[in-house]
């Protein structure tokens, strides 16, 4: 026999012996072993306490009357407690059943008590699946909420670590001497990979560089925090008349390299750079990669060159060395270092080709015309007009060096930043 009741609920207390008799006779057509218990109740009563719909095997709604305005109050409640139930009501073909609700099946009360038994057979035979279902759900609902609490909690740290990461990035860039820097920084994530900075040396130098710490999110950032600290281009020096002397981008790097590979412990991080000074006032720029991409030189004239420097990845070999190169600037030339997510943020001219490609070159030739700001607002523009921007592979950052007239009248460029 089953434990729990079937419930059955009328209109008021006075009918009850009226539909006793009626349950009676259907539930007389069930075997005795599967015949549940009757409990009858008003409907005011179950509005006054739902709970109890979830301690029935299925419930039973007899409907005296097609304008009985609370059955579906009480079919919502039935239909939220996801209990089975079956509605009976008049007006309605001998023979009929259809749907009240989700999980209410509805007959008319003049149903032969064959067709109410089978009904009632059926819903009550479902019960302990709906219950077992019913519980399943009660747990995954709290896992879900536990979860999402989680997530929020993540989120917010994620959040909390991408302010923390754009505070070390300057928010002004040096110029002086026809000499200006203007920056794209667009991470992939909340958090990028990519860190750089621009810096007043003295009054004729400045120093730049951009690294990319091998991989993505939070690991790839505490490792971009880490090369800011280390990367050195001015030292305390007492045997120089300035008390100070500027760092050659080679020795920044070879010293950058020895404190990633002294601090690993066994796990080796890898990360790429490239990092130079200019001299302001002669307009060259001395220069140093490890394992970064080639910077461009995007020449006045509308030529343009790769710059080639040798240099291992950092964090890999304690002693290697990073070879320096100089180039020397003209008026309205561009000097570009950029970060290697450029191969993937252009499509392949080609459809058999690689996702990589060298498309970016073409698009930072277009670089060359107007301020720096404009052709860097250009380039951001054609970024967002690209398919897949919203999720974009890999954080995307270049590091522009202008030498415009213009730029003489300006103390500082422009940070144009990018969240993700």
């Amino acid at each position: 026999m089953n434990q729990a009741p079937l419930l059955l609920v009328v209109d008021d207390q006075a009918c009850f012996d009226a539909v006793n008799a009626r349950a009676d006779a259907v539930l007389a057509l069930i075997e005795p072993t599967d015949r549940p218990g009757l409990q009858v109740i008003t409907a005011s009563a179950v509005l006054a306490d739902v709970s109890l719909l979830r301690r029935v095997a299925a419930v039973w709604i007899m409907v005296d009357s097609p304008a009985r305005g609370w059955r579906w109050e009480v079919i919502n409640a039935v239909a939220e407690s996801q209990t089975p139930a079956m509605l009976t009501r008049p007006g309605l073909a001998k023979d009929h059943i259809g749907k009240a609700e989700d999980g209410v099946v509805l007959c008319a009360d003049t149903a032969a008590l064959g067709l109410l038994s089978s009904v009632l057979q059926t819903l009550l035979v479902q019960s302990p699946v709906v219950r077992a279902m019913r519980a399943e759900i009660k747990l995954m609902r709290a896992h879900q909420g536990g979860l999402a609490d989680q997530i929020g909690r993540i989120d917010e740290e994620l959040r909390l670590a991408a302010q923390l990461q754009r505070e070390f990035l300057p928010t002004e860039m040096p110029g002086m001497n026809g000499v200006g820097f203007e920056v794209l920084w667009q991470p992939a994530g909340y958090v990028s990979g990519d860190i750089y900075d621009v810096i007043r040396l003295d009054e004729a130098h400045i120093g730049f560089f951009l690294a990319d710490a091998v991989g993505h999110g939070v690991p790839a950032a505490l490792m971009t925090v880490f090369i800011k600290q280390c990367l050195t281009f001015k030292r305390i020096d007492k045997t120089e008349p300035r008390g100070y002397r500027i760092v050659g981008p080679g020795e920044a790097l070879a010293q950058l390299n020895r404190d990633m590979v002294t601090q690993q412990n066994g796990h080796v991080r890898f990360a790429t750079a490239c990092c130079g000074v200019i001299n302001c006032k002669t307009r060259r720029v001395t220069l140093a990669r490890a394992g970064h991409p080639y910077p461009m030189l995007l020449r006045a004239d509308g030529s343009h060159e790769m710059i080639e420097a040798d240099g291992g990845l950092l964090g890999v070999f304690e002693e290697e060395q990073f070879e320096q190169v100089t180039v020397d600037l003209g008026e309205g030339d561009r000097f570009l270092i950029y970060s290697d997510g450029f191969e993937m943020a252009f499509p392949n001219p080609d459809p058999k080709a690689c996702v990589a490609n060298n498309q970016y070159t073409r698009e930072f030739m277009d670089m060359i015309h107007g301020s720096g700001a404009e052709a860097l607002d250009r380039l951001r523009h054609k970024l967002d007009q690209q398919a897949g921007s919203l999720n974009q592979r890999d954080d995307l950052t270049v590091v522009c060096l202008a030498v415009d007239a213009e730029a003489a009248a300006l103390p500082t460029g422009a940070c144009v930043e990018a969240a993700a």
